[in-house]
């Protein structure tokens, strides 16, 4: 593990190091959206419309960053990349054709590569993003409020922007500002949470943090508030756009 990260290791670390899926292949891509949501995690409620919310709310992110990029997307790295539910839309939807990510669990790398055995897919920690091929969108959904602090986080955020040629795309950040509703929500919602959940605290940022890092890359910077009301985590994070002028 890299020097400064915090020699007891996150419990969420575990957890994702040892998820142990399996994915079956199907042609509907709506029905392959939703399976590898459910590998990556996304399997813990049962509402109307759940994954239909998350359908949309990709061509929504697709769409901004097109419109960022002049239309133009050649290729697509994703630091977190689970099974590859992402790049799976990048290529089927948006026919990418240049595709890359890491992940730190082994069998949802072991996924992906399956999905795309040409890409070029890693098992590693977030920290150490090789940023010597360039990317023209650098993304992590869903992935920065299980680092282990702020401070690691801001550092992968680096290595992001050393390795996108146009954009960096965060989402699902979790906002410091709605921390309190947050929790009190979560408790609310599952009983026995602080004893359930106990070591597996999410990291809780900023706006500010992005806007500041923006403004010393000399970047642009676009701070959105996610549209998927399915999904409870909505009302507690902001989705974040920074991308070269």
């Amino acid at each position: 593990m890299n020097e400064g990260v915090c020699e007891t290791m996150n419990q969420w670390d575990r957890i994702w190091k040892n998820k142990n899926v399996e994915i079956a292949a199907v042609e509907d891509k709506f029905k392959m959206f939703c399976n590898l949501k459910k590998a990556d995690g996304f399997d813990t409620q049962e509402i109307p419309d759940y994954f239909e919310g998350f359908w949309q709310s990709w061509f929504e992110m697709a769409d901004t960053i097109e419109r960022i990029c002049d239309g133009t997307l050649n290729s697509v790295y994703e630091v977190g990349c689970g099974s590859g539910v992402n790049l799976y839309m990048f290529s089927n939807m948006k026919n990418i054709k240049k595709l890359g990510g890491m992940d730190y669990s082994e069998n949802l790398i072991r996924i992906a590569k399956d999905i795309f055995p040409s890409a070029n897919l890693l098992c590693d920690e977030a920290l150490n993003c090789p940023v010597q091929e360039k990317y023209d969108l650098v993304l992590a959904d869903s992935v920065f409020q299980y680092f282990y602090d702020v401070e690691y986080g801001m550092r992968v955020l680096e290595k992001m922007w050393e390795k996108a040629n146009k954009v960096v795309v965060i989402t699902e950040v979790h906002d410091e500002r709605r921390k309190e509703e947050h929790l009190k929500f979560r408790r609310q919602a599952v009983e026995n949470y602080d004893e359930k959940y106990s070591g597996l605290d999410k990291t809780f940022y900023t706006v500010d943090m992005f806007e500041k890092f923006a403004e010393k890359v000399n970047a642009g910077c676009l701070i959105k508030k996610p549209t998927n009301t399915a999904y409870w985590n909505n009302e507690f994070v902001f989705d974040c756009y920074i991308y070269k002028k």
